[in-house]
């Protein structure tokens, strides 16, 4: 289509071209002549000069960006605010064809885009937007006169368009987006069975779904290109003779309702409106002209205006007064009383380079350099600025020796960091997507440094030891796993929340490509532990379903391990010194998990805190192979509340008419910009339930039980687990 429009715009300017041409020659032609004129003059006079090429063509090319906004399905209001537009970029080849109007070929590109959340509907697009076309400009040149700089204009065209729209339904993990009427946005959907294992999710921005393909109302392979007949004004200021500056505001009318992927026809809550999807672009462009006829200043003098120049005093005139006319004068400007030869220029005895009235050392040192004063670079001025230097700290003052620069000052200089690599090396150990048998945890909790990730399918379970900025210390941490019995250890990278476990022969090839000197380690210097250590860590729980780490944030790094009896499992990083595992389970205590204990691990096995060099007061023998159920919580840090509603500003629909008597509500933000409105605090959740109940009778409907921890927001399954 882009193709068929710039074809069309070259014919039609090519037809007006020839009809501006024509019109010239015959103007000329049918000229009078006198009846006086010889023949000669009669025959030259009617054989017209040829138009020159700037009188035919004289075209003016315009760069320009702006702002798309989109006027379509989406948004309560259906159009959108202009802060949240996309970028655009514009050229424009223009022809005027008569005083006041020109022809105008255009090609625009750039991108449309809306975020809807209202009510029960979340929509998303973005669509790449590539047209090209015509329209007439008219600059009402025959009302303003050429001396203003400044004028308006109004335009009218039409344009062909290609769309290419998607949608952002994933995040970059491949996690699906599920928007929960608290205002968040989750992996699961909020009725799914399994809504406890939900996790927040932050959307990317990232429009990877193609909407056409993904056919939600099934409209089939619609056309994505269309026409558009944008109508436009602004204003045009002339800066130079040949640059403009252009400001406008187009409206483009579309045939087309499917750039939303939205129309009328669309199911359920996605039913659009009946109008087509246009689109909006705020510009601003710098206009050059190509061909433009320039007056010399000579044309514009009156006849006389040298008639009273005298041209003798000129010749003989010398400005600098050193006896040298300016005719013949070399060395203009030279300071009076300085001695000058025949051509004007002062003279320079030593030869220097250096003329006399500037040289501070008359007879300068043969075979010497010398410095902008014509001083000699000798051993003794080298050493003269080197004392100076060495008294004067950092601070060199720069000094111009023979046109360029001595020194620079580098006392700020400094030197550029080491490129970092770009991938972080791990030696994957074990993955489990059920239980992890009691000998293979031991050994697991042993290793300092061993870290746990849950993979993109929510079910298995990675571990991995280290972290390396060199792919030869990672290869050489494998190897020390396999010598100890652990064949299935691998090198690998992590990507996009999954693990990417390199072949045999890509780790042959990274390596070839390194340095031999091993020169970066374990990246964190405290997760290093010799063969042998102790490994302390801090039990934070036992639950019989998961729990989301969030829980947990304030411990740090955590490591989740499901035990023989279905239990899932949460422990601390790997401690060096018992002093550092009471000082953490102290913090733990304060922050609220009052009843974390310390366990300690050597070479693949769990071992007695009495083994090592704990102080241990109770004489009862710890059981070192029992795993049983407990939470570390303060049970008093959970609590339930009545969330009424969540809205995207306060006090929106109705909500303060109903709240008016309720003394107990609070209004807290969100991370999603909306405002959750909540009632009442209780200890358990039939209570909470109670309250919602009532409430629900009062009118708001739409209440309903949520869960906090430390005021965080958690599900009711991980409440109700943490209070068993």
């Amino acid at each position: 289509m882009l193709k068929r429009i710039v074809l069309i715009s070259f014919i039609i300017i090519c037809s007006l071209l020839k009809a501006q041409t024509d019109s010239t020659v015959t103007s000329s032609n049918t000229q009078t002549l006198p009846t006086s004129q010889s023949t000669s003059s009669i025959q030259a006079s009617a054989t017209p000069a040829p138009p020159t090429l700037g009188s035919i063509i004289k075209p003016k090319i315009s760069l320009g960006t702006g702002m798309l906004s989109f006027h379509g399905d989406l948004y309560a209001k259906h159009y959108q605010a202009p802060w949240t537009a996309r970028i655009g970029y514009d050229l424009n080849l223009s022809q005027r064809l008569f005083k006041s109007l020109q022809l105008n070929f255009n090609v625009l590109f750039g991108k449309l885009g809306a975020n809807e959340w209202i009510d029960n509907r979340q929509e998303n697009f973005q669509s790449e937007i590539r047209s090209g076309g015509l329209s007439l400009m008219y600059d009402f040149g025959n009302f303003i006169s050429d001396e203003y700089r400044i004028r308006p204009w109004v335009s009218v065209g039409v344009n062909g368009f290609e769309f290419l729209s998607k949608t952002d339904l994933y995040d970059r993990y491949g996690n699906k987006y599920y928007y929960w009427s608290d205002g968040s946005i989750k992996n699961i959907d909020e009725s799914a069975p399994t809504a406890s294992l939900a996790i927040n999710l932050t959307r990317d921005y990232v429009y990877e779904t193609d909407i056409r393909e993904r056919n939600k109302d099934g409209f089939g392979k619609y056309q994505e290109r269309a026409w558009a007949f944008p109508v436009g004004a602004g204003a045009l200021m002339k800066i130079t003779d040949r640059v403009d500056f252009k400001i406008g505001f187009q409206y483009y009318f579309t045939t087309t309702d499917y750039i939303d992927g939205i129309t009328k026809n669309s199911l359920g809550t996605r039913q659009g409106t009946k109008q087509k999807d246009n689109f909006v672009y705020t510009s601003f462009a710098l206009q050059y002209d190509l061909i433009v006829n320039r007056k010399s200043k000579l044309d514009t003098l009156p006849d006389d205006y040298y008639d009273e120049v005298n041209w003798l005093a000129i010749d003989n005139d010398d400005y600098d007064g050193d006896g040298v006319r300016d005719w013949d004068d070399k060395c203009h400007g030279t300071p009076q009383g300085v001695k000058v030869d025949a051509f004007g220029c002062p003279f320079d005895d030593d030869n220097d380079g250096v003329v006399n009235h500037e040289d501070e050392e008359a007879n300068s040192v043969l075979d010497f350099g010398v410095n902008s004063k014509g001083v000699a670079l000798t051993d003794e001025y080298w050493q003269n600025w080197y004392n100076m230097y060495m008294d004067s700290g950092t601070v060199v003052k720069t000094e111009i020796v023979e046109n360029f620069y001595a020194l620079k000052d580098t006392s700020n200089t400094k030197t550029s960091d080491t490129k970092k690599n770009e991938k972080e090396y791990t030696v994957e150990l074990a993955r489990y997507s059920g239980p992890v048998p009691n000998d293979e945890m031991a050994y697991l909790l042993s290793i300092g440094d061993i870290k746990s990730t849950i993979l993109p399918d929510n079910s298995t379970v990675l571990y991995t030891a280290g972290t390396y900025n060199e792919i030869k210390e990672a290869v050489k941490r494998r190897d020390e796993f396999i010598a100890e019995g652990n064949k299935d250890a691998k090198v690998g990278y992590f990507k996009n929340g999954d693990i990417v476990t390199l072949t045999d022969e890509e780790i042959k090839a990274l390596m070839s490509n390194t340095n031999d000197t091993l020169a970066h380690t374990n990246k964190n210097k405290e997760d290093v532990f010799a063969k042998g250590d102790i490994v302390y860590r801090v039990q934070l729980g036992a639950y019989k379903n998961r729990i989301s780490k969030d829980v947990f944030k304030n411990a740090g790094e955590i490591v989740e391990l499901k035990t023989n009896d279905e239990y899932f499992r949460y422990a601390t990083r790997g401690l060096k010194t018992i002093q550092d595992a009471a000082n953490l389970k102290a913090d733990l205590v304060l922050e609220g998990y009052v009843d974390a204990f310390i366990t300690a691990y050597k070479d693949g096995k769990r071992i007695p805190m009495s083994q090592t060099k704990a102080t241990v007061i109770s004489n009862e023998k710890e059981d070192v192979t029992k795993l049983e159920s407990f939470s570390s919580v303060d049970k008093s840090l959970v609590t339930f509340k009545v969330q009424l509603g969540a809205l995207r500003k306060a006090g929106g629909n109705d909500m303060e008419e109903k709240i008016k008597d309720m003394k107990d509500v609070e209004k807290q933000a969100t991370g999603s910009g909306m405002i959750r409105y909540t009632s009442g605090t209780f200890k358990n959740y039939s209570e909470a339930d109670k309250y919602r109940e009532e409430l629900t009778n009062k009118g708001l409907i739409e209440a309903f039980v949520i869960a906090m921890f430390k005021g965080e927001i958690i599900s009711i399954q991980e409440a109700q687990e943490l209070l068993k």
